[in-house]
């Protein structure tokens, strides 16, 4: 028997085990898929999301350089916003961000992580799914539980969440046209969607806490061509649970098991970025095995703009998208006109207030 067992090979499970590994345990990860890199509902996927490299890398004892990681991990080319229908440039050196490909392919960050656990001696069982009560309460204590946007654990370990409604498509595309994001915010959403490229994915994705429809699809798919002029031929449609359906979700641990990642709520509450904070919750699982006391002072701190984030998501939502138009185009084009402005964007991530 390992000395601990970790449920889950994304990136917050792979963080775990090699720190666990490195303190000189038996790790075995347990993952339901039959190879890394998630479910291929979603995966492979490029994502933009702001990450502290030096910072990351001091509190997780892992290099996530572009030097280190490769294609993996990548400056932005180019970084915008088109909120109802007004396309607006961003600085995406002002909030340090950097485009992470997701999935399966030695190309993505869970491939690099893979690779370091398997260095480091990490046991991993494929095909190995943990989906019921009875599942989770024969694995032994301190467990770290780190199963991403499943239904099952949220259910087993009584988080609550939303169900999130989604349509996804990729296609390839040249690798010098890669590194972008646009988000648009429009009236197909009462969220937001956006289209994304990295190592010659190319990718969009839209998706809302209420349940979303083809009429929803059709209206991004025409802003998408007015603004980039991308056309997508085939979509995927599908659901998954979500860490926003009350104040009180973060937590660490449930009965005997520690919880890591999106399963823990360390995820950002208002547009759900989630990478770093995927990250960081890792360390503090890994953590939470030999010192329960300091992680979960270090996982008060990745989570505390959680409330505030989840309270400003509340508020907007009551705006009509009447208002909305006139708003978000003004507040996107003066949106780091203050320094301060990026910094505060940067720390309502969780995980940041950690690494910084």
């Amino acid at each position: 028997m390992a000395d601990n067992i970790i449920v889950g090979a994304g990136l917050s499970g792979l963080v775990a085990a090699i720190n666990l590994a490195r303190e000189g345990r038996e790790v075995l990860v347990l993952e339901r898929e039959a190879r890394i890199g998630g479910t291929g509902l979603y995966h492979p996927s490029p994502e933009g999301t702001p990450m502290h490299l030096e910072g990351l890398e001091r509190y997780t004892g892992i290099d996530f350089s572009p030097a280190a990681a490769g294609p993996a991990v990548a400056p932005f080319q180019v970084g915008r916003v088109v909120a109802y229908g007004e396309m607006i440039p961003v600085d995406m050196d002002a909030i340090s961000s950097y485009m992470i490909e997701r999935g399966p392919r030695s190309t993505s960050l869970d491939s690099y992580l893979y690779k370091i656990a398997l260095a480091e001696g990490v046991k991993f069982e494929f095909g190995r799914a943990v989906m019921s009560n009875d599942d989770v309460a024969r694995l032994p204590a301190d467990t770290i539980l780190a199963t991403g946007l499943h239904f099952e654990a949220f259910d087993a370990c009584r988080v609550p969440y939303k169900t999130s409604f989604h349509f996804v498509a990729r296609q390839t595309i040249p690798d010098e046209e890669s590194n972008h994001v646009t988000v648009y915010h429009g009236e197909f959403t009462r969220d937001y969607a956006y289209t994304a490229s990295t190592n010659g994915i190319q990718f969009a994705h839209v998706f809302q806490r209420d349940p979303i429809g083809k009429d929803t699809l059709k209206m991004f798919e025409e802003q998408a061509y007015l603004s980039e002029g991308i056309e997508f031929k085939s979509w995927s449609h599908f659901t998954f649970p979500v860490p926003a359906a009350s104040i009180r979700t973060p937590r660490l641990f449930a009965g005997n098991k520690i919880l890591a990642g999106t399963l823990s709520g360390c995820m950002e509450s208002y547009m759900f970025f989630e990478m770093l904070g995927a990250m960081v919750s890792g360390k503090i699982a890994a953590m939470a095995v030999t010192d329960k006391a300091r992680a979960y002072e270090e996982f008060k701190k990745a989570t505390s703009s959680f409330a505030s984030a989840y309270l400003a998501k509340k508020v907007s939502g009551l705006a009509p998208h009447a208002l909305q138009k006139r708003v978000l185009p003004m507040a996107f084009r003066h949106a780091f006109d203050l320094p301060v402005a990026a910094e505060v964007a940067k720390r309502v991530m969780p995980g940041w207030k950690n690494i910084a």
